[in-house]
C-alpha cells in the first residue's frame, strides 16, 4: 500500500492502487496529446474528424416519420474549451437558455473531445448555419428526445506522456501493469483544482450554509500559479470582503463568476448569500458534488486501508448494475450474509459491480462496518447527512448516490512515438483517464492537467 501525493491526500486519494515507482512525465503539452471520444450506450465510439467548418450546413434534416421531434441531436468535436463553455457559446448563438443545451458528460477542456449533444429542434436551421472557433459540428438529425446526462457507455482516451524519467519501453511494460488489476475509483482532480485547490471547500461551505465562507474561499485562495497582482488582490480582499473596482480589475476575464460576486458585494456589502447566487446554478451544484466527490475519496481510502477488497462485495456493501443508459436512480442491491454468494456471481458476471455511497441526504445507513466508516468521515467533517436536503434552493440539494469503489481499463494499447508513450484505453462513464495515468506517473498532479 503507497501513499498517495501530498495535493491528492487534500482531496481525499490517500493511497495508490499499484506499488511500482512511477516514472514521472508530462501530459497535454499539446490539445492533441489528450484525446477524448465519446462511446455511446450501444458501444459506438465517436472519433476525431478532419476539422471543417462547412460540414454542418452541407447536412438535409428529415423529421422522424410520423414523429413530431421536439429536439435535434449532434456530434460536437471541440478542443481548447469545456463543456459547459460550448454549452454558454451555443445558446448566446441560438438565443436559448443554457439549460436547453445538454449533454451526457462533461469533457476536459485542455484536449481535443467528440461527444452528443442535443438542443431544441426549433434552432436546427440556425445550428446547421453556425460557424464557431474549435467547436465542429456535424451528424444532425432530429430526435424525440434530448440527450441526457449519463446516455453514454463511457470514453475512449488517446495519450501521449511526454518527458518521462524512464525509456518509452520500461513505461509501456508498467502500463501493462496498470491495467491488470483494479483501480481505485478516485474522482480525480480535476473535480477539486490543482492550481487552485478550493472547489470542495467551498461546497463544504455551502452544505453548511455558510455563504460568507463560501464567498470568502472563492474569492480569496491564493495560487503559486497567479500572477503577483492575483495574489495581492485576492489578499485585500481576505480583510473585510470588501472588493472594490481596482480589486476588481485585477481579476481577468476568465474569472467572470468571481467578477460576478464582487460586483454584487460592491452594490451591497455583505449581502454573501444573494452574491453567490449570482452564480449560474449548474455551476453551484459543482462545488457541492465536489465536496462529496471528496468525501467519497476518503470513503474508499478507508477501505483500502482497512484490507477490504476494492472489486468484490462484503455483507453490508451495495452492488449496482452497469452500463445503464443514463443516471437516475441507481439499480443497486443490498449484500447480506445471506445473498453474498449470489452477489459475488453477480459481479463475477460483469453485470453488476461494487458500489459505495456518494453521501447526501439520502445516503442510506444501514447497520455494518462500511457505515462505521462513514460516519467516522462525517464526524471528523463536522457534517449531517440531512445538511445536504436544501429544498428552498434546488442547485445545493443532493440526495446523493451510488458509485463504483473501483475501475478496470479495457483495451489498452501502448506504442513508442519519438521516445514518448501514447496509449489508448478505455472507460465506463463515472471514471478518470487521468487517475489510470496517475497510477503510471506518481508525481505532482499539475502534470496531468
Amino acid at each position: 500500500m503507497r501513499d498517495g501525493h501530498p495535493l491528492e491526500r487534500q482531496f481525499g486519494m490517500e493511497l495508490y492502487s499499484t506499488d511500482f515507482d512511477g516514472v514521472g512525465g508530462r501530459l497535454k503539452r499539446r490539445m492533441d496529446d489528450f484525446v477524448v471520444e465519446e462511446i455511446t450506450p450501444d458501444g459506438h465510439v465517436l472519433t476525431v474528424q478532419p476539422w471543417s467548418r462547412n460540414s454542418s450546413e452541407q447536412e438535409t434534416l428529415r423529421p422522424i416519420e410520423g414523429d413530431k421531434s421536439r429536439f435535434v441531436t449532434f456530434v460536437l468535436q471541440k478542443t481548447a474549451l469545456s463543456t459547459m463553455d460550448v454549452a454558454a457559446i451555443l445558446a448566446a448563438e441560438l438565443k436559448i437558455s443554457r439549460q436547453a443545451v445538454s449533454y451526457a458528460g462533461l469533457k476536459d477542456k485542455r484536449a481535443i473531445t467528440v461527444q452528443l449533444m442535443s438542443v431544441p429542434a426549433r434552432v436546427a436551421d440556425q445550428l446547421r448555419r453556425i460557424r464557431l472557433a474549435r467547436i465542429d459540428i456535424r451528424d444532425i438529425r432530429y430526435t424525440r428526445h434530448a440527450v441526457q446526462i449519463g446516455d453514454l457507455w463511457g470514453n475512449r482516451f488517446t495519450v501521449r506522456l511526454r518527458e518521462m524519467a524512464v525509456n518509452c519501453e520500461t513505461a509501456a511494460h508498467l502500463m501493462g501493469k496498470v491495467t491488470r488489476r483494479p483501480l481505485l475509483n478516485y474522482f480525480g482532480v480535476q473535480r477539486f483544482g490543482v492550481t487552485r485547490p478550493y472547489t470542495h471547500l467551498v461546497g463544504k461551505a455551502l452544505v453548511r450554509n455558510d455563504f460568507e465562507d463560501a464567498v470568502r474561499l472563492m474569492l480569496t485562495t491564493t495560487s503559486e500559479f497567479e500572477s503577483p497582482e492575483l495574489t495581492e488582490a485576492r489578499r485585500c480582499l481576505a480583510e473585510n470582503l470588501e472588493p472594490n473596482e481596482e480589486i476588481l480589475s485585477m481579476f481577468p476575464p476568465d474569472l467572470r463568476y468571481e467578477q460576478t460576486v464582487m460586483k454584487h458585494l460592491m452594490k451591497r456589502p455583505g449581502d454573501y448569500k444573494r452574491a453567490f447566487s449570482q452564480v449560474p446554478p449548474k455551476v453551484q451544484t459543482i462545488f457541492v458534488h465536489a465536496y462529496q466527490s471528496y468525501l467519497f475519496n476518503r470513503l474508499i481510502s478507508a477501505r483500502m486501508r482497512r484490507g477490504a477488497s476494492i472489486m468484490f462485495p462484503e455483507p453490508g456493501d451495495f452492488v449496482i448494475q452497469l452500463d445503464r443508459t443514463h443516471t437516475g436512480r441507481d439499480s443497486w442491491l443490498y449484500v447480506t450474509e445471506r445473498n453474498l454468494e449470489e452477489r459475488t456471481r453477480m459481479v463475477e458476471s460483469g453485470e453488476y459491480g461494487l458500489a459505495a455511497p456518494v453521501p447526501g441526504y439520502a445516503t442510506k445507513m444501514p447497520p455494518a462496518w462500511q457505515t462505521d466508516l462513514l460516519h467516522t468521515i462525517l464526524r471528523d467533517e463536522g457534517i449531517e447527512l440531512q445538511e445536504f436536503r436544501k429544498p428552498d434552493r434546488p442547485a445545493l440539494d443532493s440526495a446523493g448516490g451510488l458509485h463504483l469503489v473501483s475501475m478496470s481499463p479495457l483495451d489498452l494499447s501502448t506504442e513508442c512515438v519519438e521516445g514518448d508513450l501514447v496509449v489508448r484505453f478505455s472507460l465506463r462513464k463515472g471514471s478518470y483517464a487521468t487517475v489510470v495515468m496517475r497510477e503510471l506517473m506518481k508525481n505532482h498532479p499539475i502534470n496531468r492537467i
